[in-house]
C-alpha cells in the first residue's frame, strides 16, 4: 500500500488564510452537513493512486476514534470490499473493487455508527507543473505553486512538510484554481532545508469546509460520526531546497 504518504495534511490544524492567486470563484457550494449522533470521529478517504499509463487504482484510509482513542475493532465496508485495520498506520486500508462510486458504512460493538453515500475520486492525480525536483528558493520569499486541472473536483489544498513534520498547509481553494501563492514566512529555515511541495485534489469538500480538517463538530457527508467522507487524489512531491 502507498497509504504513508497520503496521511501528511489531513490531520493537521488548518493555517489562518492566506492572501494568493487563486483563479476564479470555483465551484460554489458546501458538505452536506450532518449533526453528530455519536462520540466517534471518521476520517474517511477513498484514494485514487496513479498506476502508470493514465491508469487508476482506488485505496480506501480510514481513521476511527472514539473520544480520543483509537478504534480497531470495527466492521468497516466500502460497497461490497471489508477494510482491515492496518496497526502500523492505526487505520483502515486496502485496495478497493473498481467501481463509479463508494458508499461506506461502519459497525462497531454490534451498533452502525457511521454511514457515506456516493464518493468518488477525482478524475486523475494532479501535476505540479512550474516546479522540478531540486528547484532552489530564496528564504523568506514566496513561493507560487502552479497545477494541472483535473476533473470532479471540488477543491484544493497545497501543502509542505519538512523534516517529516507538515509545515504549511492551504486553506481549501476554489476548485477552478491552478495556482496557489505560499506566503515566504513558510519558509524561513534555509541553508538548503529542504521542503517536500505537494497538491491534493477533493471531491466532497468546498472552499469554506476547513473545519472538517480541524475539530469538526458535525459530519461533513457522513452520518453518525464528526469528520468527513471524501474523494481524493495527490501530486508526486517536488523538493524545494531553500537556502539564505
Amino acid at each position: 500500500m502507498l497509504m504513508a504518504s497520503l496521511m501528511f495534511s489531513i490531520q493537521i490544524s488548518i493555517n489562518a488564510c492566506e492572501d494568493n492567486n487563486d483563479s476564479g470563484p470555483g465551484t460554489p457550494g458546501s458538505a452536506d452537513q450532518f449533526t453528530a449522533s455519536n462520540d466517534y470521529k471518521v476520517n474517511a478517504r477513498i484514494v485514487g493512486i496513479d498506476m502508470g499509463f493514465g491508469g487508476l487504482s482506488t485505496c480506501a484510509d480510514i481513521q476511527i476514534t472514539q473520544n480520543g482513542n483509537i478504534v480497531q475493532t470495527a466492521l468497516v465496508m466500502v460497497n461490497s470490499d471489508t477494510i482491515p485495520y492496518d496497526s502500523m498506520l492505526e487505520s483502515y486500508q486496502t485496495s478497493l473493487s473498481t467501481s463509479t462510486s463508494y458508499d461506506l458504512s461502519i459497525t462497531n460493538d454490534g451498533s452502525l455508527i457511521a454511514s457515506g453515500s456516493g464518493v468518488k475520486p477525482p478524475g486523475g492525480i494532479p501535476t505540479i507543473t512550474n516546479l522540478d525536483s531540486g528547484d532552489v528558493h530564496q528564504t523568506n520569499s514566496d513561493l507560487t505553486v502552479e497545477w494541472g486541472s483535473v476533473t470532479d473536483v471540488t477543491s484544493w489544498k497545497v501543502t509542505t512538510i519538512t523534516g517529516g513534520n507538515p509545515s504549511y498547509e492551504s486553506p481549501l481553494l476554489s476548485s477552478d484554481a491552478t495556482s496557489h501563492v505560499i506566503p515566504g514566512t513558510n519558509f524561513s529555515s534555509g541553508g538548503g532545508t529542504v521542503y517536500d511541495v505537494q497538491v491534493s485534489a477533493i471531491n466532497g469538500l468546498y472552499p469554506g469546509d476547513d473545519a472538517a480538517f480541524s475539530d469538526p463538530e458535525v459530519g461533513y457527508d457522513i452520518e453518525g460520526p464528526k469528520g468527513y467522507f471524501i474523494g481524493l487524489t495527490q501530486s508526486d512531491y517536488i523538493e524545494i531546497f531553500v537556502n539564505d
